[in-house]
């Protein structure tokens, strides 16, 4: 079964076990990077607000063995635990003084990105773009994101600028850097390589750096201050890995003799490690600790 058929019959199993008052719409969503995915809206009466439901992973549930009916059952109580208990007004979104206070911004490929960005504000960095989105949190959905788009910004009528000084101010507030040792990370994750990561002591310290949530965390290199307070703690220039969109892996350029190396890591891990929606470059970047700028790598 593939996942259309999947996605028309997982519709049908909802719609049964709703009944009346609930509608299941089937919708491809455009992701990030072009990403194209199958989901389902569930919208009850009276709640104008509804959770998407991503099926990539309860589908590989069912090709995996487990039954339509388990895996139905456990798509509808995820929708329970998302949704929004009453309907929420949106209307507050149509004023800028009421929605500054919950934008952040985040990173994105720009190359993989370029039909995207013809509707969206966004600010170009290297080979990336800083775009901008709300958070719904207050509002009652903690994963429920919008992506700001230039018919929001003629509707405020601000500038990508404003735009920019509160995201810039928001997010080290409400999504804090997290700076962890890689290896230690691996150790927490995994405590039975212990021994043999020990093997690996003499290298140069690895640094993961996100934010707390670990969703969008690549765009923590922004934040002010962290790259120079990591710099002058190794006493060196650094080499940013752009791991994911979600984090970046930092490395002390006195420690590394072959770029070239970690340029081809960036490139293979890209296509064998991570899901297409997630790359954020194949690019290694280069933090100038005297200058406090991030570039490509020489």
């Amino acid at each position: 079964m593939e996942i259309r058929e999947f996605s028309g019959n997982m519709k049908k199993a909802l719609e049964k076990k709703l009944g009346d008052g609930y509608t299941v719409e089937e919708k491809t969503i455009s992701k990030n990077n072009g990403v194209s995915l199958e989901a389902l809206v569930i919208r009850k009466d009276k709640i104008n607000l509804s959770p998407t439901i991503y099926l990539r992973s309860y589908y590989e549930r069912y090709t995996g063995g487990e039954g339509l009916k388990s895996v139905s059952e456990s798509l509808l109580s995820d929708y329970y635990n998302a949704v929004p208990p009453q309907g929420i007004d949106m209307d507050f979104y149509t004023d800028y003084e009421k929605v500054r206070e919950g934008l952040f911004y985040k990173l994105i490929s720009t190359e993989r990105n370029s039909a995207l960005l013809e509707e969206i504000p966004h600010i170009p960095f290297q080979d990336l773009d800083i775009v901008f989105y709300y958070s719904l949190d207050t509002e009652g959905m903690p994963e429920g994101t919008i992506l700001v788009r230039n018919k929001h910004m003629e509707m405020w009528g601000i500038g990508t600028e404003e735009l920019m000084k509160d995201a810039t101010a928001n997010s080290p507030l409400s999504m804090p850097a997290k700076c962890s040792m890689l290896l230690d990370v691996i150790k927490e994750m995994k405590p039975e390589s212990a021994e043999f990561i020990s093997d690996y002591d003499n290298l140069p310290p690895m640094y993961i750096i996100s934010n707390e949530k670990m969703i969008n965390g690549a765009s923590a290199i922004l934040y002010p201050g962290l790259l120079s307070e990591l710099s002058d703690k190794l006493g060196s220039g650094l080499l940013i890995i752009p791991s994911s969109v979600h984090e970046v892996i930092v490395i002390p350029e006195n420690g590394i003799d072959d770029r070239d190396y970690l340029r081809r890591m960036i490139y293979c891990i890209n296509r064998s490690q991570l899901d297409p929606q997630d790359i954020l470059s194949d690019t290694l970047y280069y933090f100038d600790a005297e200058t406090e700028k991030i570039t490509v790598a020489s």
